[in-house]
């Protein structure tokens, strides 16, 4: 009868402790792919400051990040404070590239007409990731977010797009008048399975590749579009606010979303990279949030790891085997524990009845 009750209560510890770490798995994951802000941002934290990097004021005048995201996809700013970001860091023009949404195209371009006087122009982008590329979708002005997710069905195809699935998108988007840029290909080397080569990417027909990515110069990428007359772009991929490295130059004679857009259409850009970051003095306040979460966010992070590395399977079985191999431990630590006990009581019993 106690060896019952000794084997259920193990099989209650082992329900009790199996529920426990697959909570802390559901609760984790999450956190990653929807993260909480590690910051909280206002609208008047960038008031005050305004960096303009050295350039030939003759021979540009558009500064022009075609590549950050929103609270739309996994950044962390609102479409204003995305704009108020940029024109801090010395920004004119931007792209706004959130992941496989254009959601808040209408919103921040509102806000640049009638909010900042068409101060900084935007231009309608999205950023279609998937398992084997990251890939800029570029419209022109004339075209709608709403009118190319009524042509294009990009979302329609699976996380792993096929060879064609991605040419299809290319060719669609040209239709259009569109224009493709595919992003940080190192990343991607790592992070995404299976990439399409620069000559098959090439051959499928991208307009650009970016050849910066936040402080990341890809120099294998901007010798081969050196070497195939493909366009280069630098880009912040800006999902929270930090110090820029890298500016794409442009020059037009009018200052419009049209003309700006003809001249990437023309593959007229320049890249303005510089090694150090540029200054950023501003303190934006901690989330609490954040801070309560955080033990739970690292949890997290292994499993996007493993995601990550390829080897989901084997090292998930490398996990659980430590997980499951120290409750068991503990549990025949605990039973030993018991059974000295015991049998110390048995024999001071004994020796207290001679």
């Amino acid at each position: 009868m106690k060896k019952n009750k000794g084997l259920l209560k193990f099989f209650v510890n082992f329900l009790i402790f199996s529920l426990v770490i697959w909570s802390l798995i559901g609760v984790s994951i999450p956190l990653i792919y929807d993260p909480v802000s590690h910051y909280i941002y206002t609208d008047s934290d960038w008031e005050g400051f305004n960096y303009v990097p050295e350039y030939n004021h003759s021979e540009w005048n558009v500064i022009l990040d075609p590549h950050s995201h929103t609270f739309y996809s996994d950044g962390d700013l609102s479409p204003r404070q995305n704009l108020l970001w940029h024109m801090a860091m010395g920004f004119n023009a931007i792209v706004l590239t959130d992941h496989n949404t254009f959601e808040g195209i209408e919103e921040i371009k509102q806000i640049a007409r009638a909010e900042f006087n068409d101060s900084i122009k935007v231009l309608a982008g999205m950023e279609w990731t998937t398992d084997r590329l990251h890939m800029n979708i570029i419209l022109p002005p004339t075209v709608t977010a709403v009118e190319y997710e009524t042509l294009v069905t990009f979302k329609s195809y699976s996380y792993t797009p096929t060879d064609e699935e991605i040419q299809e998108i290319i060719t669609s988007t040209h239709a259009l008048g569109g224009i493709i840029m595919v992003n940080h290909i190192p990343w991607s080397e790592d992070y995404c399975s299976n990439q399409p080569t620069r000559e098959q990417l090439h051959s499928w027909g991208i307009d650009y590749i970016e050849v910066v990515n936040e402080e990341v110069y890809d120099l294998e990428s901007y010798n081969f579009c050196l070497d195939n007359g493909l366009g280069m772009l630098a880009s912040t991929d800006m999902h929270i606010p930090e110090p820029v490295y890298s500016w794409t130059t442009l020059n037009t004679t009018e200052f419009t979303e049209e003309a700006i857009f003809a001249q990437l259409l023309a593959r007229q850009t320049g890249i303005l990279f510089n090694g150090i970051a540029s200054p950023y003095p501003i303190e934006h306040k901690i989330n609490p949030g954040y801070i309560a979460l955080l033990p739970l966010i690292r949890f997290g992070e292994i499993f996007e790891s493993m995601y990550s590395s390829g080897m989901l399977g084997t090292q998930l079985a490398i996990l659980f085997a430590y997980l499951y191999g120290i409750f068991f431990l503990v549990e025949g630590i605990k039973a030993l524990v018991k059974k000295i006990i015991k049998i110390a009581k048995t024999k001071k019993t004994e020796k207290g009845s001679e």
